[in-house]
């Protein structure tokens, strides 16, 4: 991991967000890209950031921008001065854009290994409608996204579950998954969650758990079949029950119309556990 991408609002949730960052970077040695992205109510493709200007707004549109720009500055100084305290190499970004396209353009062009960001979570109507930047950057995201919510004095992960189906095509994500096993020296938790719409025999799926493990030589870790109404309560109940420190998941990154008829069990519990969640994005 050489990379860690950390977006910004400067809310308390991307504050909690920002010290794991800064955990994980002196964990693995990596820098952090911190971005704030400005989406300003009128359009910016007359403006640059360096203070050039077209005739195609008026000067006051200018003088705010100019002005807005110069105080989010001031506030990026002050809010990555924790990871320059720490030892941890920070590249900060102030720029005028739609906020998800600038993160998955950031992604790609400065290949971001990890993104770690806030969430304040979403329920109801408000989910179901609007969601949340963090629920669209995990759905778009080729690299794994790790969300969080709450503080962390210190960001320690002793048992980390790993909720999956135990399907071939998500073999390929159990490299990564083995990864941040290995970078927090968890206990890792497999699980199953049986419900009623989509039950299967104990035998069968202890058999292939069993599977997975042998084939990437997985160590330290347990096998659990959890029976619950739903996936994602079920998920979060065994978390509960175990007092895990991270949930971890896939998800195929449905966008849509396939993402509204079938959504997502990743998305939901980003938006309900207060755990941080990690997800890898499944081609």
């Amino acid at each position: 991991m050489k990379k860690i991408l950390a977006p910004t609002d400067f809310s308390e949730q991307a504050k909690n967000a920002f010290e794991v960052a800064i955990s994980i970077a002196q964990k693995t040695g990596a820098t952090i890209k911190l971005l704030h992205v400005l989406e300003l109510p009128y359009s910016t493709s007359s403006f640059s950031a360096t203070g050039d200007t077209m005739n195609t707004r008026t000067d006051m549109d200018y003088v705010f921008t100019l002005k807005l720009l110069e105080r989010t500055k001031a506030q990026m100084r002050a809010f990555m001065q924790p990871a320059l305290d720490r030892g941890v190499e920070v590249a900060e970004e102030v720029d005028t854009a739609n906020v998800i396209n600038k993160i998955k353009r950031t992604i790609s062009e400065e290949n971001i290994d990890l993104v770690v960001m806030g969430s304040k979570g979403a329920s109801g109507m408000n989910e179901f409608l609007v969601g949340s930047n963090t629920e669209k950057v995990v759905r778009i995201s080729p690299c794994p996204v790790l969300t969080v919510k709450r503080p962390h004095a210190t960001f320690e992960v002793r048992d980390l579950v790993l909720a999956s189906d135990f399907k071939k095509d998500l073999h390929d994500s159990f490299s990564k998954f083995k990864f941040f096993q290995e970078l927090f020296g968890a206990k890792l938790h497999l699980v199953y969650i049986n419900t009623p719409g989509n039950y299967e025999s104990n035998e069968n799926l202890k058999t292939q758990m069993q599977a997975v493990a042998n084939r990437y030589g997985l160590q330290n870790y347990t096998m659990s079949i959890f029976s619950d109404s739903n996936e994602e309560d079920g998920i979060l109940r065994f978390a509960n029950e175990i007092k895990a420190d991270m949930i971890m998941m896939a998800t195929h990154g449905r966008t849509g119309f396939a993402h509204l008829l079938r959504g997502s069990i990743a998305e939901d519990l980003i938006n309900h556990a207060e755990l941080p969640v990690l997800t890898f994005h499944l081609d």
